[in-house]
């Protein structure tokens, strides 16, 4: 029998191990399941994003088109960076989803973001008066993946300590038992406030809207920095009643806090909350993928539990679902003055805050048999009388829809003057009615 030399029999050996590597490394790379990725912004809590994110990974590995892991990484962001990365041009977006912020970022962003036609675009119902997807174009760059509207957030407890009931409509939050009770945002400073101004302008008339804004203005001690700020105030049992967004009173319902619940009262307006692909993103199949999935039922039921969901199948967070009938929604919302009223309401009311807190406590003090109680109160609610709702469409116009920067500092000077005259006036016209 032939002998093999050591050297020969190292040299199989060598070989051998040398050919086990090459083989292991083949299948490590090519035929072992290797995980995809994808990058997310986001502006959500991120108890619900961790929960969406997980049964993504899930669902992902399930799918006989995809079939294998993905490694996803969530980073909660405000929307102006979200803004910023899905606007860069000499550079890539460092992401690939962005989820979460006013319409009008995902608008002014349009550029950015890919158009996508998701597989589940025919389990969204377009026949509500909110838009639920972007239809500017045949192929949207956007989809709604939930619902906001404004509402009242309140803590029983601090109520019946106060000897208050629940506010049951807008007009009730005006009532004299709750001033220092209330807080909220200023909405001329605040994106997701701003729509506030024109539910209450279009669930009253125009005149008794800017009367009761005013009024509203008078009640609360001080606007507050953001709107967590109001929702957290609320929840820490240091005031009984807040405006806000219905997503940061879900954030710390969702927390079980007891006493803290939320209602829309009589009148909301309802927005989409936005999620887009960005053009410059990189792993652009698997962002596609995370769109569809947001639209399934599963998705949609998790967003429900702390956010209002966009499938008429889905669990809502709030007892009262967006697709309910009873539902109190301001159908006819117009966007278009949401603007100019926004700027309107800044020179009127929040820049006079203080003045309108001085007015409303001389007047409360006045005589209301006084010649002068009339004029004290006519002065004090002037906003609604200085210029009318077709004054304003005018106004509008002449703006070019609210665009020529002259033009605008022109009419907001005036209205600055006229706002500080009037409460002015009211202070003066209330200390004569002593």
């Amino acid at each position: 029998m032939l002998k093999l030399s050591t050297t020969i029999c190292t040299i199989i050996f060598l070989t051998a191990i040398f050919a086990v590597s090459i083989a292991a490394a083949t299948y490590y790379h090519y035929g072992r399941p290797r995980p995809t990725y994808l990058r997310i912004l986001h502006t959500h809590p991120d108890e619900m994003v961790d929960e969406i994110v997980a049964g993504f990974e899930a669902w992902y590995h399930e799918q006989p088109k995809y079939g294998c892991p993905i490694e996803v990484t969530a980073i909660n962001t405000d929307p102006q960076t979200a803004f910023e990365k899905a606007t860069t041009i000499f550079r890539k977006a460092e992401a690939d989803i962005w989820w979460g912020g006013p319409l009008s970022l995902f608008e002014a962003a349009y550029y950015g973001l890919l158009p996508f036609n998701s597989t589940r675009r025919d389990n969204i119902n377009l026949t509500h008066s909110y838009p639920l997807m972007d239809s500017s174009n045949s192929t949207p760059r956007w989809y709604a993946a939930s619902l906001h509207g404004v509402g009242l957030m309140y803590n029983e407890h601090r109520l019946v300590e106060s000897n208050l009931s629940i506010p049951q409509t807008w007009t009730n939050l005006t009532l004299q038992d709750y001033a220092g009770s209330i807080t909220m945002v200023d909405p001329s400073e605040s994106e997701p406030m701003t729509p506030f101004i024109m539910l209450i302008l279009q669930s009253k008339n125009w005149t008794n809207g800017w009367e009761y804004l005013v009024t509203l203005s008078a009640l609360i001690e001080r606007y507050d920095t953001d709107e967590f700020e109001s929702a957290l105030e609320v929840s820490n049992d240091y005031l009984p009643l807040a405006a806000v967004p219905d997503s940061y009173a879900y954030e710390r319902t969702a927390l079980n806090i007891p006493q803290i619940a939320f209602t829309y009262l009589d009148a909301t307006i309802l927005q989409p909350d936005p999620i887009a692909i960005l053009n410059k993103g990189t792993y652009i199949d698997e962002a596609k993928a995370f769109v569809d999935y947001i639209l399934t039922l599963e998705a949609q039921d998790n967003i429900g539990r702390y956010l209002l969901p966009i499938r008429s199948d889905a669990t809502p967070s709030s007892e009262l679902g967006p697709f309910d009938p009873t539902f109190p929604l301001i159908n006819k919302y117009n966007e278009t003055l949401q603007e100019i009223t926004r700027d309107y309401y800044r020179t009127w009311i929040g820049e006079r805050h203080v003045q309108i807190t001085q007015a409303w406590n001389a007047i409360e003090e006045a005589n209301m048999s006084s010649p002068y109680y009339g004029p004290a109160v006519g002065n004090f609610t002037y906003a609604g009388h200085y210029l009318t709702q077709s004054e304003i469409n005018a106004v509008y116009g002449d703006t070019d829809g609210w665009t020529n920067e002259g033009k605008i500092a022109s009419y907001m000077a005036r209205w600055r003057d006229a706002s500080r005259k009037a409460y002015d006036n009211a202070i003066e016209n209330a200390e004569e009615s002593s």
